[in-house]
């Protein structure tokens, strides 16, 4: 049997095709001229491996590998490395790393104001200070979800925004608190994006609402203004007279207000339940309506609490 002799070059160059392999594999079949050098492969290695159509050579001074196809990851990959060392993801390309949206045709970075004001391939922002914060998702230097949902607010509709909002708070990327907080501190710097999330949040009901017995009041005049004339307010209820509930229209049909359109935290969420089964379980119907409900659909409230009152009614 013929020997193979092992010797400290074989295996350093096994050690660097694997750490090539690995390096496509980590960056999306993407590396630079230089990462090649440091593992030994020389300019005219390269070439060959362009011509045999194994690698294709890219502006910038990188190089991809044909066997990863084309996906929003490498062509974010290449657009980050384009734009030097204080570049990242932002804007539509951040949102989709942290699962608000879908991936966008082309990637959108922020570099800093001594950075490029182009990249090949890429939509560049140049933000005014301060600079955004650099978090790491999926691999890639990105911006934090509420940096992003600034950023975007300058950008898009009211609908989108609206969408990308709902999104970000009920998959708990962001808080409310947290959103006003960096809509105060980015506001006032020549920005639209502040005041359009502010606007967005309480288009939402997730901001602005008076305080609960403004809000109640509010209701009992939307009550009054039609001719309904409610028993009683601030009434005890449930199978032992535990729970507080705003207004009672008749014996059996009440009325809640709650000045945020939803609660967020597994705790309140699970007391709600036990709230709602202990309440049903009891005879009771409660209809519960948003500040923003109460502002903006008073004529829905009201013909809902009409439609209760007459099943009520009907049901003896």
């Amino acid at each position: 049997m013929e020997k193979v002799l092992i010797t400290s070059s074989t295996v350093r160059q096994t050690q660097d095709v694997k750490e090539l392999q690995a390096r496509f594999r980590r960056h999306h079949g993407v590396v630079s001229r230089w990462e090649l050098r440091a593992l030994g492969i020389d300019r005219a290695q390269v070439a060959t491996r362009v011509e045999r159509g194994e690698w294709e050579a890219l502006p910038g001074g990188l190089v991809r590998s044909r066997a990863v196809p084309d996906c929003p990851e490498q062509r974010l990959e290449i657009a980050l490395r384009r734009g030097g060392p204080s570049a990242v993801a932002s804007h539509s390309s951040a949102a989709w790393l942290w699962g608000m949206t879908s991936a966008p045709d082309v990637p959108e970075l922020s570099v800093e104001r001594s950075g490029p004001a182009r990249v090949l391939g890429a939509k560049v922002h140049r933000p005014a200070p301060p600079s955004p914060r650099r978090c790491e998702r999926r691999g890639f230097a990105c911006t934090d979800p509420l940096r992003t949902l600034v950023d975007l607010a300058g950008e898009l509709g009211e609908a989108d925004l609206d969408s990308l909002v709902d999104t970000a708070i009920c998959s708990r990327l962001v808080s409310v608190p947290a959103l006003e907080a960096e809509v105060g501190r980015l506001g006032g710097r020549g920005r639209r994006g502040p005041a359009t999330l502010r606007a967005a949040l309480r288009r939402r009901g997730f901001s602005g609402a008076p305080e609960p017995s403004a809000l109640e009041r509010r209701l009992l005049f939307l009550l009054a203004s039609a001719g309904i004339v409610p028993l009683g307010v601030e009434v005890r209820a449930g199978s032992s007279g535990c729970y507080r509930l705003d207004v009672q229209l008749s014996e059996r049909v009440f009325v809640e207000v709650d000045g945020f359109s939803f609660h967020w935290s597994p705790e309140q969420m699970a007391h709600d339940a036990r709230r709602r089964n202990d309440l049903g379980m009891s005879g009771l119907l409660v209809l519960v309506y948003s500040w923003r409900d109460v502002v903006g659909e008073g004529s829905r409230i009201i013909g809902e609490v009409r439609r209760a009152l007459a099943l009520e009614a009907a049901a003896g």
